[in-house]
C-alpha cells in the first residue's frame, strides 16, 4: 500500500505596497508555502491599502467590491488546496515547485490559454477548408491571437498565460491596449471582443474556466453616419432648378 508524506502547506494573501498603481491602489499577491519553501504570484486584483484586513488577509467591509474581491480570493485559496490534495493523492508528496507549476498551468505539457487558442485556430481552419466557416472570421481570430500575446507580454511580462490569468482586469486592460496603444477604432475593437467572448465561453464549456471574466465588461457597436439626407433636404433637392 502506497503511503503519502504529509507536508506543511499554507496560503497567504498580502499587499504589494512597494509598487502602488497610478490610481493609488496596490496589487493583492498570493504567497504559498510548502515545507518551508515559498512561491508567490499576483492575483490580478487591486485594492486600496486602507481597506485591507491584515489579520485575516481579506478586504474589510461588505461593499460590492469587498465581496467580489474576497470571493475571488476564496476561489484561489480553494483551487490551491484542491491542487495540493490532488498532487498529494497521486504522487504521495508535494513540493513547492510542483504545486506552482501545476496550479499556474505552466508545467510542460499543461494546457495554457494560448495553447488552447492555437488549437482553436487549427480546428477553425479545417472548418474553413471544409466550407463550414468563412475565411474573414478565421483571419480576424488569427489577428486577435496576435494581439493577445503581444498585450500579455507588454502589460504583464508573460509569454503565455493560464486560464487563471483571464480576469475582469485582464479583459478591461486588453480593451485599453487595443484602444490606446494600437489606436484601433471602436467597432474593430467590438468585433475582436466578440471573438474573445467566444473563446472564453468555449473555455468555460470545457471546464477550463470557472468564472466569467467578461461579467463587468460592456461594449456595443456604434452606428456609422451614412450621410443620409433628411426628407426636407430631399424635397429641396428635387425642387432645385439648376440654371445653365
Amino acid at each position: 500500500m502506497e503511503t503519502t508524506k504529509k507536508s506543511t502547506f499554507k496560503v497567504l494573501f498580502y499587499l504589494k505596497k512597494n509598487a502602488p498603481k497610478k490610481n493609488g491602489k496596490v496589487a493583492v499577491m498570493c504567497r504559498v508555502t510548502v515545507n518551508g519553501k515559498q512561491f508567490a504570484f499576483s492575483t490580478k486584483l487591486d485594492i486600496s491599502a486602507t481597506n485591507w484586513d491584515l489579520k485575516y488577509s481579506r478586504v474589510l467591509g461588505k461593499s460590492r467590491e469587498a465581496q467580489e474581491v474576497n470571493g475571488k480570493l476564496d476561489k484561489i485559496r480553494l483551487g490551491m488546496k484542491e491542487c495540493y490534495s490532488k498532487i498529494l493523492k497521486n504522487e504521495g508528496t508535494v513540493s513547492s515547485a510542483k504545486l506552482k507549476n501545476t496550479f499556474l498551468g505552466m508545467e510542460s505539457g499543461e494546457l495554457t490559454f494560448f495553447k488552447f487558442c492555437e488549437q482553436f485556430i487549427a480546428d477553425f481552419e479545417k472548418k474553413v477548408n471544409s466550407g463550414l466557416r468563412v475565411q474573414g472570421t478565421h483571419s480576424r481570430y488569427k489577428t486577435l491571437l496576435k494581439h493577445l500575446p503581444n498585450f500579455a507580454l507588454a502589460k504583464y511580462g508573460y509569454s503565455d498565460i493560464t486560464f487563471h490569468d483571464l480576469t475582469s482586469e485582464f479583459v478591461e486592460n486588453f480593451d485599453y491596449y487595443l484602444r490606446d496603444d494600437l489606436t484601433l477604432n471602436h467597432n474593430t475593437i467590438w468585433l475582436y471582443m466578440i471573438n474573445f467572448t467566444t473563446l472564453y465561453r468555449l473555455t468555460m464549456s470545457r471546464k477550463h474556466l470557472a468564472f466569467n471574466p467578461f461579467s463587468e465588461y460592456k461594449n456595443t457597436k456604434k452606428d456609422k453616419d451614412r450621410g443620409y439626407l433628411l426628407r426636407n433636404e430631399l424635397e429641396q433637392l428635387v425642387a432645385f432648378n439648376c440654371e445653365k
